[in-house]
């Protein structure tokens, strides 16, 4: 029980200084402190829901631990057979360093938009996935869920690229609703 005390607590004290955040309100508008409240919250209640779990089980040793529990115990959460561990694949990682630093080098002149969904494509490529109906939903589809979550959600400001990259862009945030 002691982790799920000292993790609630902790998510308490850090609840109490998003309290603290300063900020000017606009109505209709998450403020700042939204996120970091959502989020601890709930930490404090996954925290107290497993520590009445554990003061109300009758058994403590009949092997359902929380994640927590086996985490400060050492114990793998998911048992399984003895596998070996899988061979270096050092050209698959020099590649993937490369995607990355080709993304942070293009996403100013192509827009987040467009260059997640070839970050995307490019990282289920080197991956090994192979099949190209799935790679391109998944990159198209997981380009737009970022972009809806951070613009419209988070009101983060991306990239939106330049030329017919900006206006594509644009275009998305007006079919999305994005402001």
């Amino acid at each position: 029980m002691l982790p799920y005390v000292l993790a609630g607590v902790a998510g308490m004290l850090l609840f109490y200084t998003a309290t603290q955040i300063e900020f000017h309100r606009r109505t209709g508008v998450l403020g700042p402190d939204f996120w970091p409240k959502l989020i601890l919250m709930l930490l404090i209640v996954v925290c107290v829901y497993e520590i009445v779990r554990i003061a109300l089980a009758k058994n403590l040793d009949d092997g359902t631990a929380g994640i927590l529990e086996e985490v400060a115990r050492g114990v793998e959460t998911t048992p399984g057979p003895d596998i070996s561990p899988p061979q270096s694949q050092p050209l698959l990682v020099l590649t993937g360093m490369a995607a990355t630093l080709a993304y942070v080098a293009l996403v100013a002149t192509t827009g987040f938009f467009l260059t997640t969904a070839v970050y995307i494509a490019a990282f289920l490529l080197i991956g090994g996935y192979r099949k190209t109906k799935i790679i391109v939903a998944m990159s198209v589809g997981g380009a737009l869920v970022l972009m809806f979550i951070f613009m419209k959600l988070v009101y983060v400001s991306l990239p939106i690229g330049s030329g017919l990259f900006g206006q594509l862009t644009i275009l998305l945030m007006k079919l999305m609703g994005i402001r």
